[in-house]
């Protein structure tokens, strides 16, 4: 506890009060008392330092608070950035692959002109005759093909996949289903049937999106879309409560495919949920 002195004043007055009481007081007890004097100013000096002292400690710890805070802001900020990264990275592969799908077959459609041209040549040279309208041409029927009515597989499919990009899901599930009406074992259904379920999970339409995964693991086990399939269908199961159901889904997915970013999300997602897994 700091003791507590009276003011300068005070003290000057109670001096004064005892030189006065004094008959006689010689100068040694003059300066004894002036010196007691500077003593006790010293020490108010000190302890009036000491009270700034403890004012500025206080700003300063309010200073570390608020930086704390701002700190600990920064940090969730970060954490949702980095999540919403993850997800463009995830959009983008899915892009890239299907981009990569849709090159492949467009090198078989060319393949495939490119036999028929020389088919219709051959053909042209064994009769002496050669087509009256060149392979190309608007309007041209191959031999052997109908013509054409309506958009190519390349272009349904295509144009469904930008709807499903630009945020246009009813859109696009109507373009994936039209596709798979029409094209239903071409290489691109099992994606066509995959970007159907991730539509309806878009919209938060758990229950479609479970049976549309469903539907792509039943009919296209071996499909490069099963292991995210199997991922979101778990988060499906998920948001409809039906965590047994879930747990058992993203289990199976690190089970399978244990090597892939799927099996890595579904540990994440075990987890979030209080599930420890192995590996």
């Amino acid at each position: 506890m700091v003791p507590r002195y009276p003011g300068r004043f005070g003290l000057y007055g109670i001096l004064a009060a005892s030189l006065t009481g004094v008959a006689c007081v010689s100068s040694s007890d003059i300066e004894g008392l002036h010196r007691q004097m500077g003593d006790i100013q010293k020490q108010i000096q000190t302890l009036e330092k000491k009270s700034s002292s403890k004012e500025e400690v206080e700003k300063l710890n309010q200073n570390v608070a608020t930086q704390t805070t701002q700190l600990l802001k920064s940090n969730a900020d970060m954490a949702v950035k980095l999540g919403e990264l993850t997800t463009k990275m995830e959009q983008l592969e899915a892009k890239l692959e299907d981009t990569n799908r849709r090159l492949s077959q467009l090198s078989q459609q060319i393949a495939e002109t490119q036999g028929d041209l020389m088919r219709l040549r051959d053909a042209g040279a064994g009769t002496g005759t050669t087509p009256a309208v060149p392979p190309g041409t608007p309007g041209a029927v191959v031999p052997g093909r109908p013509a054409a009515a309506g958009p190519s597989p390349a272009e349904l499919y295509d144009t469904a996949y930008a709807d499903y990009t630009k945020g246009r899901y009813a859109l696009a599930i109507q373009g994936f289903q039209d596709y798979l009406a029409s094209y239903p074992s071409t290489d691109l259904s099992d994606n066509a049937q995959y970007w159907i379920g991730e539509s309806h999970f878009a919209q938060k339409k758990y229950a479609e999106a479970i049976t549309d995964f469903t539907e792509l693991l039943k009919r296209w086990p071996a499909s490069d879309k099963a292991a995210a399939g199997l991922l979101k269908k778990g988060y499906a199961l998920v948001e409809t409560g039906q965590k047994a159901e879930a747990v058992v889904q993203l289990q199976y997915v690190i089970h399978e495919f244990p090597t892939s970013d799927e099996a890595r999300l579904a540990k994440a997602r075990l987890k979030s949920m209080g599930i420890e897994t192995r590996g």
